[in-house]
């Protein structure tokens, strides 16, 4: 049996800013300090579609957080769908420093695990957070820069000129620009992902309340400037890697050269595939691999 609370959390910056989401503990082991994981999902997935994951951390004994980045799903923050991989790993460290105050979490246990940029995320979280003692990291988008070959060059032309004009309009106080994160791209109508290898996945979260098919224009800035594959000498905590082995929405070839310069303890799997597709064809074996390879680690 799983028993989960409802997680709220105050980012100490000064925005005032409440990230939300829930904390699942094993039943049974209410009253010990527990390892935890902290689940992220990929870009646009709201942590609601991703409570049903929790069961299986939970299950091989682990405490399993899943939230709300800021600006996203029920959490606070404007402008709303603004992904900011940055700010989230920011707000994510402080999320680990009010883990390690709580008693029934076991503060040398920590483990990240997160699927597309939040496999990015949670990478980059290693490289930098010494208290990360494990990450699994699934279909990551190592480089931000690579997001701009997601779209045929007249299509990100035409994006890349939202943002300047999109930045102008906000400095006179105008809401901030959306495009469509999923679906089929249209002449002036955008969107962020055609993947429809892996819609059946996708198309999971778009039945969760919180879900909305959209982000800023804005965030195609934010995505750009993160590059993770940076930081790979930093990782000291092992690492678990889960590629798909034709992914060109988060290039597989930039995630196998980021993995090979780890020098911590690391394992990698493929699955055959395009991104989100192998979630679609093999998210139960994932699960399993993946969440008994982090109760073991921690």
């Amino acid at each position: 049996m799983t028993y989960a609370e409802d997680f709220t959390f105050t980012v100490p910056d000064g925005s005032d800013i409440t990230l939300r989401g829930k904390l699942f503990r094993p039943e049974a082991a209410a009253d010990t300090p527990l390892p935890v994981a902290i689940l992220q999902g990929g870009l646009g997935g709201p942590a609601e579609a991703v409570f049903p994951l929790a069961e299986v951390f939970t299950s091989a004994g682990l405490a399993c957080l899943i939230y709300d980045h800021r600006n996203t799903g029920y959490s606070d923050g404007e402008p709303r769908q603004q992904f900011d991989p940055w700010q989230q790993c920011r707000d994510l460290r402080d999320v680990i420093t009010h883990l390690t105050l709580r008693d029934d979490i076991d503060p040398e246990r920590i483990g990240l695990w997160g699927i597309s940029i939040g496999g990015a995320n949670s990478l980059f979280v290693a490289a930098t957070d010494r208290r990360v003692k494990a990450v699994v990291s699934i279909i990551p988008p190592v480089s931000g820069w690579s997001a701009r070959g997601l779209q045929p060059a007249d299509t990100l032309a035409e994006l890349e000129a939202l943002i300047p004009t999109d930045r102008q309009a906000q400095m006179r106080g105008e809401p901030a620009a959306t495009i469509r994160l999923h679906g089929d791209p249209a002449p002036g109508d955008p969107v962020m992902f055609s993947d429809h290898e892996g819609q059946e996945f996708v198309e999971q979260a778009h039945k969760v309340p919180s879900f909305r098919n959209e982000i800023t224009v804005s965030t195609l800035d934010r995505l750009y400037e993160m590059e993770v594959r940076a930081y790979a000498d930093r990782i000291t905590a092992p690492v678990l890697m889960v590629l798909a082995s034709k992914d060109t929405v988060a290039p597989v070839e930039e995630a196998r050269e980021m993995y090979q310069r780890i020098t911590a303890p690391k394992e990698i799997v493929e699955y055959p595939g395009q991104h989100y597709e192998i979630l679609s064809l093999h998210l139960p074996e994932i699960m399993s691999r993946t969440g008994s390879w982090l109760a073991q680690t921690l």
